[in-house]
């Protein structure tokens, strides 16, 4: 009988270090955070458009980028530049801000 991989990896887990541990929760706390960020500006971007009135593919021919590359960026797919999203912000008549915020407050 095959093991899943959950448990797999909690056999694994058992027998690594407290610093490996310690390393590992560190890592998925950040990747969780990297998602959640990815999340939010895809939501801003898809309200922002949905205020501007714009389909995709309108946004995509107004900011010369591509319409798949917005649909990514809006589901939390892409990790955009910010050359990209100023593109974005642009062809809705919008400028970007970047606020720097402690991980404490995150």
């Amino acid at each position: 009988m095959a093991k899943d991989f959950e448990a797999l990896a909690s056999g694994l887990k058992t027998e690594w270090s407290d610093d490996t541990k310690r390393e590992y929760e560190e890592s998925v706390a950040a990747f969780d955070r990297e998602i959640e960020a990815r999340l939010a500006v895809g939501a801003a971007l898809a309200l922002a458009r949905a205020d501007a009135g714009l389909s995709q593919e309108a946004l995509a021919r107004a900011s010369r980028v591509q319409q798949a590359e917005i649909s990514r960026i809006e589901r939390g797919h892409a990790n955009p530049t910010l050359d990209t999203l100023a593109r974005l912000a642009g062809a809705m008549g919008r400028t970007v801000s970047l606020d720097v915020v402690s991980e404490e407050l995150a």
